[in-house]
């Protein structure tokens, strides 16, 4: 048995099968758990994964145990039936994100509302992520020069998931963001679609229409971004 372990944006497994999502389990050639089935949530969590709440033991203890069943199959030579492989392929998923920006009202970690209006007739850059996820606090600090350059033409918005409000706030004052950070409450997960892995990028066009959503940190993550939104902004 060989056991490989690669990066997004720089898998052959998510070339080989066109896997736009992560994280994912193979055992052979068949699909064994797709991203929403490590959903880190607790009563917000809406992916209906097989093990959520991924972060309660008694769901990774099962997760263990089916990977070990499966594998132990496979190596007496008998066929494993797995998930379907469209699932971690197609953007189909309502789960994922929205097809336009939510109406709902919105408000930062201060408890200052978000005028609705800085999210009409402009990019939309929404980033969710945890504080305890180095990749996301990187980009959270780029996510600055790219606010900065866009000033009024582009609105960013950071939505912190599975941190403490506290610990928020910290990082927020040590990052000094020049947008607004927003707490993933459950309305917000529900209306901005479940998280599975941080972090997730979503862009929304001047009509407010959903153009791209990237997930996890591939090496060009910010030039990808940067693309999205000149796409966005036309």
């Amino acid at each position: 048995m060989r056991v490989s372990v690669e990066e997004y944006g720089n898998s052959e497994m998510a070339r080989r099968f066109g896997v736009r999502r992560y994280p994912v389990v193979f055992v052979d050639d068949v699909l064994f758990a797709r991203p929403k089935d490590f959903g880190f949530g607790a009563a917000e969590d809406i992916s209906g994964g097989l093990y959520v709440p991924w972060l309660e033991p008694a769901n990774q203890r099962r997760f263990k145990d089916d990977l070990r069943t499966a594998v132990t199959r496979r190596l007496a030579g008998e066929n494993v039936a797995g998930l379907d492989v469209a699932d971690v392929t197609t953007g189909a998923d309502p789960a994922e994100g929205p097809s336009t920006i939510p109406s709902l009202p919105l408000k930062d970690i201060d408890g200052a509302p978000i005028d609705g209006a800085v999210l009409a007739d402009r990019p939309v850059v929404v980033e969710m992520w945890a504080t305890w996820c180095p990749p996301c606090r990187t980009t959270m600090a780029w996510l600055n020069t790219l606010q900065k350059k866009y000033g009024s033409r582009a609105t960013v918005i950071a939505i912190a998931v599975d941190s403490n409000p506290d610990e928020v706030r910290k990082v927020s004052a040590s990052l000094k963001p020049n947008y607004r950070i927003v707490m993933g409450t459950p309305e917000v997960i529900k209306a901005f679609g479940a998280v599975a892995a941080v972090p997730k990028i979503l862009i929304f066009d001047r009509a407010g229409r959903r153009s791209t959503i990237i997930y996890g940190a591939p090496p060009d993550l910010h030039q990808q971004i940067e693309r999205a939104v000149r796409t966005a902004s036309r």
